[in-house]
């Protein structure tokens, strides 16, 4: 592998779109990576030996966080070197998100001929970006991932072993530093297959991966009584099975998948017929109105007190639009090809879409992430075939012009990436601003000030001094503060019922007219879909609220 000018390109857009957002607020589960990573500092055997209140009450940290411990490793070495600030860790971070732009780049030149456009294609989505200017591993473990799939596709082309054995090293770093990176055990060999019709020797590097992980699911279960990995993964099924609705969550999917991947729908005059197009189009605007005005939608948001919510409909009408889009080109990609390539993205894509959908505990961003790099090369791949069509037929006399059109989708979508990052930073940045606030209005009081919520805000009202409440063994006294989130998971229904009064309403203003956490008035939910079936809204969007109350 020869370093290429060019791949310098997706790392500058990289760096340039993430580093005004390094002094990012600590967000949703950012708090469980560095807390493990603090531990791990002083106890490396025993990364999760410890306990965490996170879900109204204390419990051991290993039943808690669902994600093996790389990126925390990771995380404690950034921490020895430069401490804790949100700045020192956000910058480590721009390290795997480089790296996956680098690594998709090269991963495309094997499997189309933009590979430029096909990394920033990935790079400029609304779900790359806005993870990668989070601390969890999502961003790190697609790095490893689209690096172990290239190595491997270079071995098998090369019939070189050092290829083979770095890419089952890196499979089982991915899977260690998110458990979705085992699906490479299935990708890989599917692809190796197709390739070679027949099943080769080289699948026997994958036993390096399985040994790994199966020493770290005993090494799990000697440390913590069960093996984390098995763990995890009946806890996702176990949750999704609970109150499950396959229609709402495949079609809740497909919002998810068209909405992070937005990027898609800018180059959809570009992907299919001008009569497949303008089918679409009219399609979509159908499916607009039969859900504006189908009844009894308001589980889903729809309707507020009889009135349809437009915003919300059409949002719902694009982003599934550009979901089937998705799949349709992924589909479609493998029925005009059928080779090792096409098979690869396939399932590359269609398996993120099902354990996002149907087998994850909750549809959020983070699970839609891996399948980013793959539709960023199917798109090129379309494109590229569209234009090798139009040049034979004399339509488009020079490749060049095919290459300059297919740079201007680019535009909206950096836009659209670009103004969500600012909105959930702006959220983040909400829970700082409210804690740092609080906890000076409160003090000298000479009094507890617990709280209820946590993601982020936890993790700076302890770092204020403040208690989360523990909802099992209550211990607050007599005028005691009391605080309560309004945008958070699990708050607690407080009312002035003789045992607490309320005292002063903190607000503070997010980003005006885009949010991706919204569930009392968009039903956005980027992390979870329990917040919504959309992974972001244009709207007008209300202050973050935070009650105080004093314990009677």
């Amino acid at each position: 592998m020869r370093f290429q000018k060019a791949a310098i390109i997706p790392i500058i857009v990289v760096i340039a779109c993430l580093i005004p957002f390094i002094n990012k607020a600590f967000h949703i589960d950012d708090p469980l990576f560095i807390w493990a990573a603090k531990h791990i500092q002083t106890n490396p055997s025993n990364f999760y030996e410890f306990f965490v209140n996170w879900y109204g009450w204390e419990m051991p940290m290993s039943k808690v966080i669902k994600n093996p411990p790389i990126a925390c490793y990771f995380l404690a070495l950034i921490g020895k070197l430069f401490g804790w600030k949100e700045a020192a860790l956000h910058i480590s971070l721009l390290i795997p998100a480089a790296a996956m732009a680098l690594g998709t780049y090269y991963l495309a030149g094997k499997l189309c001929s933009k590979p430029v456009l096909a990394a920033c294609a990935t790079v400029l989505t609304p779900v790359f970006l806005v993870s990668s200017t989070n601390i969890m591993c999502d961003t790190m473990m697609l790095a490893f991932w689209v690096w172990a799939v290239f190595f491997w596709i270079q071995g098998i082309e090369t019939h070189n072993g050092w290829n083979l054995l770095l890419a089952a090293i890196l499979i089982s770093i991915c899977a260690l530093t998110k458990y979705f990176g085992i699906a490479l055990l299935v990708l890989l060999p599917a692809y190796s297959i197709m390739r070679k019709r027949k099943i080769g020797t080289e699948v026997l590097f994958l036993l390096i991966p399985i040994i790994i992980l199966a020493g770290y699911q005993l090494l799990t279960n000697e440390l913590y009584g069960r093996g984390l990995l098995l763990d995890a993964t009946s806890y996702a099924t176990e949750k999704r099975m609970i109150g499950s609705n396959f229609f709402l969550k495949g079609l809740t999917g497909i919002i998810f998948t068209g909405g992070c991947l937005i990027t898609v729908l800018f180059y959809s005059p570009m992907l299919w017929s001008r009569r497949v197009f303008l089918g679409g189009a009219v399609l979509t605007i159908f499916f607009i109105l039969f859900l504006g005005f189908m009844k009894g939608t308001s589980s889903f948001f729809m309707e507020e007190a009889g009135n349809v919510k437009w915003n919300f409909v059409i949002h719902v009408g694009l982003m599934a639009a550009t979901g089937v889009s998705i799949i349709w080109l992924t589909c479609e990609d493998f029925r005009t090809n059928r080779n090792a390539k096409s098979l690869l993205l396939l399932l590359w894509v269609l398996g993120t879409f099902i354990f996002a959908t149907l087998i994850n505990w909750t549809i959020n961003g983070r699970s839609i992430l891996p399948m980013a790099p793959a539709v960023g090369i199917l798109l090129m791949r379309r494109i590229e075939q569209y234009k090798n069509s139009a040049v034979k037929a004399g339509s488009l006399k020079s490749p060049l012009a095919g290459d300059r059109r297919a740079v201007w989708p680019l535009v909206p979508a950096v836009f659209i990436a670009l103004c969500l990052c600012r909105a959930d930073y702006t959220l983040a940045n909400t829970s700082r601003s409210a804690a740092e606030a609080i906890s000076k209005h409160f003090a000298g009081r000479g009094k507890t000030i617990w709280f209820d919520g946590h993601w982020g805000f936890q993790y700076y009202m302890e770092e204020a001094g403040c208690k989360p409440i523990d909802r099992k063994q209550l211990q607050v006294e007599h005028e005691d503060i009391i605080v309560v989130p309004s945008n958070n998971t699990n708050p607690m229904i407080l009312h002035d019922d003789g045992t607490v009064y309320p005292a002063r309403i903190f607000k503070f203003a997010p980003c005006r007219v885009l949010t991706t956490m919204s569930k009392q008035e968009f039903g956005a939910g980027f992390y979870t879909d329990g917040w919504g079936p959309l992974p972001f809204i244009f709207g007008p969007v209300d202050d973050e609220e935070y009650k105080t109350y004093i314990v009677k």
